[in-house]
């Protein structure tokens, strides 16, 4: 069983009669004239980070940075959150000043406050939070309609490229800021909710994060990737190390970029209304579900994995969905 199979199978388990549940980047209540939006990611030593790679205050940044990128990727505002850490004991005390620090600033950062939680000891590192946001008009995954362009607002690979580095014991440096600095999209994300017809964020790879919204709208995709932005550092990283460049940009994970779908008519008025605005169309919705064709200058690119899966690890291609096969 892979991760996406155990979360339908938790939606048939525990249906949810209050609003909509289990399957998105937060559940959805409605309250009033908007909706609540509620979130929770944990972050476990050795699993998610190695202590010898950040400071506390780094970690708690991050802790906080995945959360809210999961409220901007339903188009909503942050509000406030609840906090479950468990610290080992062979850490000094005076650490756990150093991390209490990084969520001060955190709060600061994203006009976020801390409303409650718990502290235990344990034998690793261990982050749970909850956050709670609301929204006007949450954008869901399932919403990707035929011919909708997709778009991604930024660059992606480089938090790969720079947790390969860490591998190598290479501890500064622009792509270890990347990897180790989450910039959650909040005003990208409310912006596109007035045009977007689905969203996710970035946060286990392209493919495979492109995948859920492929199947929770039961359509199929055709991406472009020399329409995805590569930096000529990535290249030449990539080049150096004999890494697979394909592999870190598509695959990696951990960008926090938004990745929506939109109809022709809506990218115009989001152009015309924002031209400020940075984002990139890097493919179409078709209406083949199962199907991701992805392709470099018209030549089929083939990988054996669409991105970090947590019960496999890897999200092997299987036989419903083709990568560079029409």
């Amino acid at each position: 069983m892979n991760e996406q199979e155990f979360v339908q199978y938790l939606k048939r388990t525990f249906p949810f009669t209050h609003g909509f549940g289990i399957g998105d980047d937060t559940s959805v209540v409605k309250v009033g004239d908007s909706y609540q939006l509620i979130t929770k990611d944990i972050l476990i030593e050795d699993v998610h980070f190695r202590l010898e790679d950040c400071t506390l205050r780094e970690l708690a940044l991050k802790s906080l940075a995945v959360n809210v990128s999961d409220i901007s990727a339903m188009g909503g505002t942050p509000q406030y959150f609840y906090l479950g850490l468990g610290f080992p004991k062979n850490i000094p005390g005076e650490n756990l000043t150093q991390f209490y620090q990084g969520m001060e600033d955190g709060c600061r950062k994203w006009n976020i406050q801390l409303a409650g939680g718990d502290y235990s000891s344990s034998e690793k590192m261990f982050i749970s939070i909850t956050l709670i946001g609301t929204a006007s008009n949450p954008i869901y995954r399932s919403g990707a309609q035929t011919n909708d362009l997709i778009g991604i607002t930024g660059v992606t690979g480089e938090s790969a490229i720079g947790l390969k580095l860490l591998f190598k014991n290479i501890k500064n440096g622009y792509f270890i800021d990347k990897h180790k600095n989450v910039e959650p999209e909040v005003e990208k994300g409310k912006i596109l909710s007035q045009y977007a017809h689905s969203m996710i964020d970035i946060s286990d790879g392209v493919l495979l994060d492109l995948n859920r919204v492929l199947e929770a709208s039961h359509k199929g995709a055709h991406l472009f990737y020399e329409n995805i932005p590569v930096t000529p550092a990535m290249k030449e990283i990539c080049r150096s190390n004999q890494w697979n460049e394909y592999e870190c940009v598509l695959a990696g994970g951990e960008d926090y970029k938004l990745l929506f779908t939109i109809s022709r008519e809506k990218n115009l008025e989001l152009l015309q209304a924002n031209p400020a605005f940075e984002y990139y169309l890097i493919g179409e919705i078709t209406d083949s579900p199962g199907t991701l064709i992805v392709e470099d200058k018209n030549k089929p690119i083939k990988l054996t994995s669409l991105g970090y899966d947590h019960l496999l690890f890897r999200e092997k291609v299987g036989k419903k969905l083709l990568i560079g096969e029409d």
